[in-house]
Protein backbone atom coordinates (compact mmCIF):
# COMPACT_ATOMS: atom_id res chain seq x y z
CA UNK A 1 0.00 0.00 0.00
CA UNK A 2 1.58 2.92 -1.10
CA UNK A 3 0.76 6.56 0.95
CA UNK A 4 -1.74 7.84 -0.65
CA UNK A 5 -3.60 4.83 -0.22
CA UNK A 6 -2.90 4.50 3.06
CA UNK A 7 -3.90 8.24 3.85
CA UNK A 8 -7.29 7.66 2.08
CA UNK A 9 -7.79 4.38 4.07
CA UNK A 10 -7.17 6.58 7.33
CA UNK A 11 -9.14 9.30 6.36
CA UNK A 12 -12.18 6.91 5.24
CA UNK A 13 -12.17 4.91 8.65
CA UNK A 14 -12.20 8.33 11.02
CA UNK A 15 -15.52 9.02 12.36
CA UNK A 16 -17.99 11.34 10.66
CA UNK A 17 -18.47 14.90 12.08
CA UNK A 18 -18.97 15.37 15.56
CA UNK A 19 -22.76 14.97 17.12
CA UNK A 20 -23.62 17.88 18.21
CA UNK A 21 -22.17 19.56 15.42
CA UNK A 22 -24.29 17.65 12.75
CA UNK A 23 -27.47 18.54 15.19
CA UNK A 24 -26.79 21.55 14.60
CA UNK A 25 -26.00 21.87 10.97
CA UNK A 26 -29.49 19.65 10.61
CA UNK A 27 -31.38 21.64 12.77
CA UNK A 28 -30.33 24.93 10.74
CA UNK A 29 -31.70 23.39 7.57
CA UNK A 30 -35.03 24.33 8.74
CA UNK A 31 -35.70 27.53 8.52
CA UNK A 32 -38.61 27.09 11.97
CA UNK A 33 -35.37 26.49 14.15
CA UNK A 34 -35.09 29.07 16.90
CA UNK A 35 -31.74 30.66 19.18
CA UNK A 36 -33.34 28.82 21.75
CA UNK A 37 -33.89 25.63 20.12
CA UNK A 38 -30.13 25.44 18.76
CA UNK A 39 -29.04 26.96 22.43
CA UNK A 40 -30.59 23.76 23.32
CA UNK A 41 -29.08 21.28 20.94
CA UNK A 42 -25.11 22.77 22.03
CA UNK A 43 -26.12 22.12 25.77
CA UNK A 44 -26.47 18.85 25.57
CA UNK A 45 -22.35 19.00 25.60
CA UNK A 46 -21.77 21.16 28.91
CA UNK A 47 -18.18 21.48 28.53
CA UNK A 48 -18.48 23.07 24.89
CA UNK A 49 -21.33 24.75 26.02
CA UNK A 50 -19.47 26.50 28.59
CA UNK A 51 -16.48 27.06 26.07
CA UNK A 52 -19.02 29.11 23.74
CA UNK A 53 -20.26 31.25 26.13
CA UNK A 54 -16.42 32.13 27.04
CA UNK A 55 -15.63 32.41 23.01
CA UNK A 56 -18.62 34.34 22.54
CA UNK A 57 -17.72 36.80 25.55
CA UNK A 58 -13.97 37.74 24.37
CA UNK A 59 -13.43 40.68 22.66
CA UNK A 60 -12.58 39.03 19.79
CA UNK A 61 -15.86 38.91 18.35
CA UNK A 62 -16.65 42.39 19.28
CA UNK A 63 -19.92 42.06 21.12
CA UNK A 64 -19.56 45.00 24.48
CA UNK A 65 -22.35 43.44 26.65
CA UNK A 66 -22.38 40.62 28.53
CA UNK A 67 -23.53 37.21 27.21
CA UNK A 68 -25.00 34.90 29.45
CA UNK A 69 -26.60 32.08 28.03
CA UNK A 70 -26.15 30.30 24.67
CA UNK A 71 -29.23 31.74 22.92
CA UNK A 72 -28.02 35.09 23.68
CA UNK A 73 -24.66 34.07 21.97
CA UNK A 74 -26.68 32.74 19.00
CA UNK A 75 -28.76 35.48 18.86
CA UNK A 76 -25.96 37.64 19.39
CA UNK A 77 -23.64 36.36 16.44
CA UNK A 78 -25.89 34.42 14.71
CA UNK A 79 -26.58 31.06 13.50
CA UNK A 80 -23.22 30.08 11.60
CA UNK A 81 -21.08 31.34 13.79
CA UNK A 82 -22.23 29.72 16.97
CA UNK A 83 -21.89 26.45 14.93
CA UNK A 84 -18.00 27.26 13.37
CA UNK A 85 -17.44 27.96 16.96
CA UNK A 86 -18.98 24.88 18.48
CA UNK A 87 -16.84 22.60 15.12
CA UNK A 88 -13.76 24.64 15.51
CA UNK A 89 -13.99 23.32 19.79
CA UNK A 90 -15.07 19.71 18.00
CA UNK A 91 -12.50 19.44 15.73
CA UNK A 92 -9.41 20.17 18.27
CA UNK A 93 -10.99 17.83 21.13
CA UNK A 94 -11.11 15.12 18.23
CA UNK A 95 -7.26 14.95 17.58
CA UNK A 96 -4.99 13.95 20.85
CA UNK A 97 -3.19 17.12 22.27
CA UNK A 98 -1.07 14.75 24.52
CA UNK A 99 1.01 12.77 22.22
CA UNK A 100 3.89 15.02 20.40
CA UNK A 101 7.35 14.44 19.15
CA UNK A 102 10.00 17.44 19.60
CA UNK A 103 9.61 18.92 15.67
CA UNK A 104 5.35 18.50 15.98
CA UNK A 105 3.34 19.51 19.06
CA UNK A 106 -0.32 19.45 18.34
CA UNK A 107 -0.59 22.21 22.03
CA UNK A 108 1.21 24.41 19.65
CA UNK A 109 -0.13 23.11 16.38
CA UNK A 110 -3.60 24.31 17.18
CA UNK A 111 -2.17 27.62 19.11
CA UNK A 112 -0.92 28.28 15.61
CA UNK A 113 -4.39 27.56 13.47
CA UNK A 114 -6.45 29.31 16.54
CA UNK A 115 -3.82 32.35 15.46
CA UNK A 116 -4.50 32.13 11.60
CA UNK A 117 -7.93 32.46 12.93
CA UNK A 118 -7.82 35.36 14.19
CA UNK A 119 -5.51 36.80 11.70
CA UNK A 120 -8.00 35.66 9.39
CA UNK A 121 -11.26 37.60 10.46
CA UNK A 122 -9.37 40.83 11.23
CA UNK A 123 -8.17 40.83 7.75
CA UNK A 124 -11.15 40.07 6.43
CA UNK A 125 -12.61 43.05 8.34
CA UNK A 126 -9.72 45.29 6.85
CA UNK A 127 -10.81 44.27 3.68
CA UNK A 128 -14.21 45.16 3.92
CA UNK A 129 -15.76 41.23 3.29
CA UNK A 130 -19.41 41.22 3.43
CA UNK A 131 -19.28 38.39 5.60
CA UNK A 132 -16.70 37.41 8.25
CA UNK A 133 -18.88 34.22 9.56
CA UNK A 134 -16.18 31.82 8.30
CA UNK A 135 -13.28 33.75 8.48
CA UNK A 136 -12.57 32.21 12.25
CA UNK A 137 -13.06 28.84 10.82
CA UNK A 138 -11.63 29.14 8.13
CA UNK A 139 -7.87 29.75 9.83
CA UNK A 140 -8.20 26.90 12.07
CA UNK A 141 -8.85 24.26 9.37
CA UNK A 142 -6.73 25.73 7.28
CA UNK A 143 -3.43 22.64 8.38
CA UNK A 144 -5.51 19.97 9.53
CA UNK A 145 -3.81 17.94 6.60
CA UNK A 146 -0.53 17.76 9.39
CA UNK A 147 -2.62 16.21 11.58
CA UNK A 148 -3.56 13.62 9.46
CA UNK A 149 0.25 12.61 8.78
CA UNK A 150 1.06 13.29 12.13
CA UNK A 151 -1.96 10.60 13.52
CA UNK A 152 -1.62 8.42 10.50
CA UNK A 153 1.89 8.56 8.83
CA UNK A 154 3.96 9.52 12.04
CA UNK A 155 7.49 8.32 11.16
CA UNK A 156 7.42 9.48 7.65
CA UNK A 157 6.04 13.05 8.77
CA UNK A 158 8.75 12.91 11.28
CA UNK A 159 11.38 12.28 8.10
CA UNK A 160 8.99 15.27 6.32
CA UNK A 161 10.03 17.90 9.48
CA UNK A 162 13.51 17.20 9.34
CA UNK A 163 14.11 17.48 5.99
CA UNK A 164 12.24 21.52 6.40
CA UNK A 165 15.12 21.60 8.75
CA UNK A 166 17.89 20.24 7.57
CA UNK A 167 17.27 21.67 3.68
CA UNK A 168 15.39 25.12 4.54
CA UNK A 169 12.55 24.36 2.83
CA UNK A 170 9.01 25.08 3.79
CA UNK A 171 7.32 21.43 5.36
CA UNK A 172 4.64 21.14 2.37
CA UNK A 173 7.69 20.76 0.00
CA UNK A 174 9.79 18.20 2.52
CA UNK A 175 5.87 16.41 2.68
CA UNK A 176 6.44 16.34 -1.00
CA UNK A 177 9.29 14.71 -1.07
CA UNK A 178 8.55 12.26 1.32
CA UNK A 179 4.77 11.34 0.04
CA UNK A 180 4.39 12.46 -3.26
CA UNK A 181 1.20 15.24 -1.94
CA UNK A 182 1.38 17.14 0.68
CA UNK A 183 -1.16 18.46 3.62
CA UNK A 184 -3.09 20.31 1.48
CA UNK A 185 -4.14 17.46 -0.33
CA UNK A 186 -5.05 14.91 2.75
CA UNK A 187 -6.61 17.53 4.54
CA UNK A 188 -8.80 18.10 1.66
CA UNK A 189 -9.60 14.58 1.46
CA UNK A 190 -11.00 14.70 5.49
CA UNK A 191 -12.77 17.46 4.51
CA UNK A 192 -14.70 15.83 1.56
CA UNK A 193 -15.08 13.05 4.46
CA UNK A 194 -16.98 15.51 6.72
CA UNK A 195 -18.69 17.35 3.81
CA UNK A 196 -17.58 20.05 4.49
CA UNK A 197 -18.96 23.52 2.01
CA UNK A 198 -16.92 23.88 -0.80
CA UNK A 199 -15.30 27.55 0.65
CA UNK A 200 -13.65 25.50 3.40
CA UNK A 201 -12.58 22.53 1.27
CA UNK A 202 -10.91 25.54 -0.72
CA UNK A 203 -9.30 26.60 1.88
CA UNK A 204 -7.49 23.81 2.70
CA UNK A 205 -6.61 22.90 -0.87
CA UNK A 206 -5.44 26.45 -1.84
CA UNK A 207 -3.95 28.03 1.25
CA UNK A 208 -0.57 28.11 0.36
CA UNK A 209 -1.35 30.13 -2.66
CA UNK A 210 -4.18 32.17 -1.86
CA UNK A 211 -5.54 32.36 -5.47
CA UNK A 212 -7.89 29.69 -7.21
CA UNK A 213 -8.99 30.52 -10.42
CA UNK A 214 -13.10 30.65 -9.90
CA UNK A 215 -13.25 32.32 -6.01
CA UNK A 216 -14.43 35.37 -5.71
CA UNK A 217 -14.51 36.13 -2.51
CA UNK A 218 -11.65 37.01 0.28
CA UNK A 219 -11.69 34.36 2.45
CA UNK A 220 -8.83 32.48 0.52
CA UNK A 221 -6.80 34.97 0.33
CA UNK A 222 -7.52 36.23 3.74
CA UNK A 223 -6.38 32.47 5.34
CA UNK A 224 -3.25 32.77 3.24
CA UNK A 225 -2.12 36.26 4.86
CA UNK A 226 -3.42 35.42 8.33
CA UNK A 227 -0.82 32.07 8.06
CA UNK A 228 1.63 34.43 7.08
CA UNK A 229 1.32 36.79 9.75
CA UNK A 230 0.96 34.04 12.71
CA UNK A 231 4.27 33.20 11.38
CA UNK A 232 5.55 36.25 11.86
CA UNK A 233 4.60 37.10 14.92
CA UNK A 234 5.43 33.22 16.64
CA UNK A 235 2.09 32.18 17.53
CA UNK A 236 2.06 29.59 18.18
CA UNK A 237 4.22 26.62 15.24
CA UNK A 238 2.78 24.62 12.87
CA UNK A 239 5.56 22.17 12.25
CA UNK A 240 7.95 24.69 10.62
CA UNK A 241 9.44 28.12 10.58
CA UNK A 242 9.51 28.86 7.12
CA UNK A 243 7.63 32.22 5.94
CA UNK A 244 6.78 33.12 2.18
CA UNK A 245 6.85 35.68 0.68
CA UNK A 246 3.60 36.97 0.28
CA UNK A 247 2.03 36.85 -3.44
CA UNK A 248 1.27 40.48 -4.89
CA UNK A 249 -1.99 39.10 -5.66
CA UNK A 250 -3.12 39.19 -2.56
CA UNK A 251 -2.49 42.80 -1.53
CA UNK A 252 -4.24 43.83 -4.48
CA UNK A 253 -6.95 41.34 -4.10
CA UNK A 254 -7.95 42.56 -0.07
CA UNK A 255 -6.79 46.11 -0.38
CA UNK A 256 -5.85 46.57 2.85
CA UNK A 257 -4.91 50.43 4.63
CA UNK A 258 -1.99 51.49 4.69
CA UNK A 259 0.40 50.89 8.46
CA UNK A 260 -2.99 47.72 9.07
CA UNK A 261 -0.86 45.58 10.54
CA UNK A 262 0.78 47.80 12.71
CA UNK A 263 -2.41 48.71 13.74
CA UNK A 264 -4.19 45.99 14.91
CA UNK A 265 -1.13 43.86 16.36
CA UNK A 266 -1.48 45.17 19.64
CA UNK A 267 -5.59 43.63 19.42
CA UNK A 268 -4.46 40.30 17.59
CA UNK A 269 -1.71 39.25 20.14
CA UNK A 270 -3.99 40.21 23.29
CA UNK A 271 -7.14 38.18 21.30
CA UNK A 272 -5.12 35.42 20.45
CA UNK A 273 -3.38 35.19 24.17
CA UNK A 274 -7.34 35.10 25.14
CA UNK A 275 -9.04 32.63 22.55
CA UNK A 276 -5.81 29.94 23.42
CA UNK A 277 -6.32 30.42 27.21
CA UNK A 278 -10.25 29.29 26.57
CA UNK A 279 -9.83 26.94 23.26
CA UNK A 280 -6.61 25.20 24.57
CA UNK A 281 -6.71 25.14 28.20
CA UNK A 282 -9.37 25.85 30.32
Amino acid sequence: MDHLERIIAAVNNLPTLPTVFAAISEAMEDPRTSADKLAQIISTDQVSALKVLKVANSPFFGFRGRIDTISEAVFYLGFNEIRNIVFALSVINSFSKTTSIPQFQPVDFWAHSIAVGIATRVIGAGSNAESLENYFLGGILHDIGKLIFFQFAKKDFIAALEIAENKKISLKSAEAEIFKFDHTVAGHMLAQKWKLPVSFQNVILYHHSGVTADSTDNLIPSVYLGNIVAKMLNLGRAGDDSIPKPNPQIWDKLKLPAGYFSKIRPRLEEDFNNTVRIMLHE
